[in-house]
């Protein structure tokens, strides 16, 4: 099994009432998805309004609806639809909610999600940020980031992609 790895992160609102604002992707060829949704700062943790939204609209063309997101996260997510599953890499099982959310909870049964939080290396991720000057808590630079610490060496042992490390789609 040789599938693509898709590495997924999101922005969200707060823990408790949960409402996504932004949703990067970045393929490990480097192709790369970000959306923005329309956010109500007061529904924002102070957390979310000081350092995620004085980063959002900075890019136009993310902005959009939960309906245009969703069309256009499909079309993005097709180019990599081929005999293998397509594995979508998170280290926050919120983020495969969100992710799912996003697709109106009708994840096509070619993706799977995998939570590789126990694959990541600290050192590379802070390298990552020390080298990208990015700024954190920005959903792309984030993905950017979990693809960056992901350490290819440990996944390839045999319980990587193992089915009950696997999110599957609801059937």
């Amino acid at each position: 099994m040789n599938p693509t790895l898709i590495f997924l992160d999101t922005e969200f609102s707060d823990f408790i009432n949960t409402e996504l604002i932004s949703i990067g992707l970045v393929s490990q060829d480097d192709r790369h998805f970000y959306a923005e949704l329309p956010v109500d700062a007061a529904r924002c943790n102070d957390f979310v309004r000081g350092v995620v939204l004085p980063q959002l609209g900075k890019d136009s063309d993310a902005q959009c609806t939960l309906e245009k997101l969703n069309v256009r996260l499909r079309t993005w997510l097709e180019q990599f639809k081929s005999d293998e599953p397509l594995i979508v890499c998170f280290d926050y099982s919120g983020d495969w909610a969100l992710f799912s959310y996003a697709l109106f909870d009708e994840v096509p049964s070619w993706i799977r999600g995998a939570n590789v939080n126990g694959y990541l290396n600290a050192l590379r991720n802070e390298i990552f940020w020390m080298d990208s000057k990015l700024e954190r808590h920005h959903a792309l630079n984030d993905a950017m980031a979990l693809k960056a610490s992901f350490v290819l060496g440990r996944a390839e042992r045999a319980d990587w992609l193992s089915p009950t490390l696997l999110f599957h789609p609801r059937t």
